[in-house]
C-alpha cells in the first residue's frame, strides 16, 4: 500500500512579510510613476493565476469560477487588492476572511460583489483620476475591465505587470522554506508512483498512488504529465489530454513510463518529472533517460557568479544537441522560476537576466526520438555558496 509523505511541520510566511511586500510593491509602483497598482488574481478551486494577490496579503478564494448574475453577485473566484502609493491597502474578496490572511495595516473587504466594491476601493482610495497599474490584465475578464473604467472613465490604466514578476523572482527565507517544503512532499508523491508502474496498471492508478502522499500532506494536484510506450519498429505512444492521466490502456512489459507532476503545498508549486523502464530496462531507453538527466545537470552545472538564464539554458540545450537529439518538444526552454506560480526568468537561450542568490529555478529536459522517451525535472535553489537541490525524488528507475 501507498505511503503519505512523513508528517512534518509545514513553514508558513508572517504577517510582517506581507507587509514588507506591500511596502516594496508600492515603492516599485512610485518609481515606475504610477498612483497605485490594481492586483488581480483568480483562484476559485484551481490553482491557476492566484499568486499575486496571495503574494501580498496570505488570500486565496476558493469559490468556484460562476458567471455574474445582475443583481446577485459579481466577480466571484476573483480577488482584487487596491494598492495606493502612500495609502492603505484594500483587499476585496468573496469568501470569508480566513486566519492565514495579513492586511493588518489596511481593509478586507468580503461581499458578493465583488468589481462593484472594487470600483468603490478605488473612489475610497481617492483614485478616480490617477494612473493606476494594473497586475494580473491576463486574468481579468474584459467584461471586469469594461465595468471598472465605465464607472470610473478617469481612470488610466497601465500595465504594470513587471513590477510583481521582478519582486517574486528572488525568495525570501520564509518563500524558500516554503519551495522546500513542497519540493518534499512533490519528490516523496512521485517516488510512491513510480514505485507503482507495474505491467497491468493505468496510468490513473499511478497517480491514485501518488494521491495517497499528496493529499494527506495538505497539497493540490495541478497535473500529472503521463505517457507510457514503445519504440523502435512497432513504436506506440499512450496518453490522453483530458484528464492527462484518464487513458484505459495498461502498462506493458517492456514499456518505457514518464510523469512530470506538479502540485502545490500551501501556495508553492514543486515539479518535477521521473522515467522509468516497466521490466528489465534496455540500452535504448537507458540512453533517453540518462540524456535527460544529463541535460539538467549541464545546466545546474553552469550556475555561477555572473551567469544568466541564457547561460544556464545554453548549457543545457547544448548537451543534448552534443547528445545527437533534435530540440523539440511542448517546451522549448530549459526551465522557468518558480514559487507561487511560474515565475521570472525563463531559462531560454536569449534571456539576459541575471542569475542570483535567492532563485529557485526548475530544470526540465524531454527527450524523444524513434518512438523512446525520457524526461526528467528537477528544483534547484541558488545560494550564496551556489546551488542546493530541493527535489530529492530517486533519480534513476533501472
Amino acid at each position: 500500500m501507498p505511503t503519505a509523505a512523513p508528517s512534518i511541520s509545514a513553514p508558513s510566511i508572517s504577517a510582517g512579510e506581507f507587509a514588507e511586500r506591500r511596502a516594496r510593491a508600492a515603492e516599485a509602483t512610485k518609481a515606475a510613476g504610477l498612483d497605485a497598482l490594481l492586483i488581480c488574481s483568480r483562484g476559485g478551486g484551481t490553482v491557476d493565476r492566484f499568486a499575486d494577490v496571495m503574494y501580498l496579503s496570505g488570500f486565496y478564494t476558493s469559490f468556484p469560477y460562476t458567471p455574474d448574475h445582475e443583481g446577485s453577485w459579481s466577480g466571484r473566484a476573483h480577488s482584487f487588492m487596491v494598492l495606493p502609493v502612500g495609502g492603505k491597502p484594500r483587499l476585496i474578496i468573496d469568501v470569508p476572511k480566513q486566519s492565514e490572511v495579513h492586511v493588518e495595516d489596511g481593509e478586507v473587504i468580503y461581499t458578493d460583489f465583488v468589481i462593484e466594491a472594487t470600483i468603490q476601493a478605488l473612489r475610497d482610495a481617492g483614485l478616480e483620476r490617477a494612473k493606476v497599474g494594473l497586475v494580473g490584465e491576463d486574468v481579468m475578464p474584459v467584461s471586469f475591465f469594461r465595468k471598472i473604467t465605465t464607472q470610473l472613465p478617469n481612470l488610466v490604466v497601465e500595465s504594470a505587470d513587471a513590477i510583481l514578476t521582478n519582486l517574486r523572482k528572488i525568495k525570501s527565507p520564509a518563500e524558500i522554506a516554503m519551495l522546500r517544503h513542497a519540493s518534499f512532499v512533490g519528490s516523496r508523491m512521485i517516488d510512491t508512483m513510480m514505485a507503482a508502474v507495474e505491467p497491468g496498471v493505468s496510468h490513473g492508478e499511478i497517480v491514485a498512488a501518488g494521491m495517497q502522499t499528496l493529499l494527506p500532506a495538505g497539497g493540490i494536484l495541478y497535473n500529472s504529465f503521463m505517457a507510457s510506450g514503445k519504440g523502435g519498429e512497432n513504436r506506440k505512444m499512450v496518453r490522453n489530454g483530458f484528464p492527462t492521466w484518464g487513458s484505459q490502456e495498461k502498462i506493458e512489459n517492456g514499456d518505457w513510463f514518464r510523469a512530470g507532476i506538479s502540485g502545490i503545498v500551501g501556495g508553492y508549486i514543486f515539479d518535477l518529472s521521473r522515467s522509468k523502464a516497466v521490466g528489465q530496462a534496455t540500452n535504448r531507453q537507458i540512453d533517453l533517460f540518462e540524456a535527460a538527466i544529463s541535460c539538467v545537470e549541464a545546466g545546474i552545472e553552469t550556475i555561477r557568479p555572473g551567469a544568466t538564464a541564457g547561460d544556464l539554458a545554453v548549457a543545457g540545450l547544448g548537451r543534448q544537441k552534443q547528445l545527437g537529439f533534435e530540440i523539440k518538444g511542448v517546451f522549448p526552454g530549459l526551465g522557468h522560476g518558480i514559487g507561487l506560480g511560474w515565475d521570472a526568468p525563463w531559462l531560454t537561450p536569449d534571456e539576459p537576466t541575471p542569475i542570483v542568490p535567492g532563485m529557485v529555478l526548475c530544470f526540465e529536459r524531454t527527450i524523444q526520438q524513434d518512438g523512446y522517451l525520457g524526461d526528467f525535472e528537477d528544483t534547484a535553489l541558488v545560494t550564496e555558496n551556489g546551488v542546493e537541490m530541493l527535489t530529492d525524488a530517486k533519480k534513476r528507475h533501472y
